[in-house]
């Protein structure tokens, strides 16, 4: 009975937040078909000007998404706990996860790529080298790459994921005995780590920026004009040191994050609130 009873609300998180998935997907379909032909989002609204910012839409939809979509998970695969706590005494809500299969992980990074190729590296490959898009709003590219942005930067996320999985008990098995809890490091990195995952979005920041590059090899086709048969792109050397720089910068501070986050004293599978 127990059983049954916990599965009603979870089933339910589950069809709010995948029906809000699928909201975001055909806004941004709708987004992306509409500023292709030629138009521009604020169209979809009366010409107001306020319309220029739709781009971000789908995304927000996404971010509320997320929230009955963990939820549901935490409580499928999860056993809650609850305390009272101070702030840096830890969270007072614990949940203690049953770990995600490294099969499922893979298949969640090939998802990634797939979405990250359709919507920018395919768009990048057409325009370029089939003179698709000639008309294309400028919101087009602009929610093309930022939407390839999210999907490479989730890529980057379960990339971390896989590589944290496979150190944190090792690393905290050989180190972990040093561990003083109550210390500066331990609640720094409980915090960081533990409770944020703030390795995870470097890791996420550092594949986002290096999705982009088929922007860049698009800009450094542009000065071919109509015809690419044969024509030395120009890359922007500036742009594409941003990114690289980014990238580099980001993937650095997810590395030290992953291997350090044992430090924090706490399970790789259990998370806990900030309060």
């Amino acid at each position: 009975m127990a059983a049954t009873a916990t599965s009603v609300p979870t089933v339910a998180l589950y069809v709010i937040g995948l029906a809000l998935v699928a909201v975001a997907l055909a806004v941004l379909i709708v987004f992306l078909v509409v500023t292709a032909t030629g138009g521009h989002l604020r169209d979809l609204v009366g010409n107001a000007s306020w319309g220029d910012n739709l781009t971000a839409a789908p995304f927000l939809v996404l971010m509320v998404a997320a929230a009955p979509l963990f939820l549901a998970e935490y409580q499928r695969r999860g056993a809650w706990t609850s305390r009272d706590r101070g702030f840096f005494q830890g969270g007072s809500n614990v949940v203690l996860l049953r770990p995600l299969g490294v099969g499922a992980r893979l298949l969640w990074l090939a998802a990634t790529v797939v979405v990250w190729g359709i919507l920018l590296v395919l768009p990048v490959w057409l325009a370029v080298w089939h003179g698709w898009f000639d008309g294309a709003r400028d919101e087009f590219w602009m929610l093309s790459v930022f939407y390839g942005f999210v999907a490479a930067g989730f890529c980057g996320a379960i990339l971390g994921s896989l590589l944290k999985v496979a150190t944190y008990d090792r690393l905290a098995a050989r180190f972990g005995a040093g561990i003083v809890h109550g210390s500066v490091s331990q609640i720094g990195w409980r915090m960081l780590s533990y409770q944020f995952r703030l390795e995870l979005w470097f890791a996420f920041v550092s594949a986002g920026a290096l999705g982009t590059l088929p922007a860049v090899y698009r800009s450094a086709a542009r000065y071919c004009g109509d015809s690419v048969t044969g024509c030395v792109f120009r890359v922007d050397d500036t742009w594409l040191a941003w990114v690289l720089w980014i990238a580099a910068i980001a993937a650095a501070l997810a590395l030290v994050g992953i291997l350090n986050a044992w430090r924090s004293g706490k399970s790789l599978y259990s998370l806990e609130s900030v309060s």
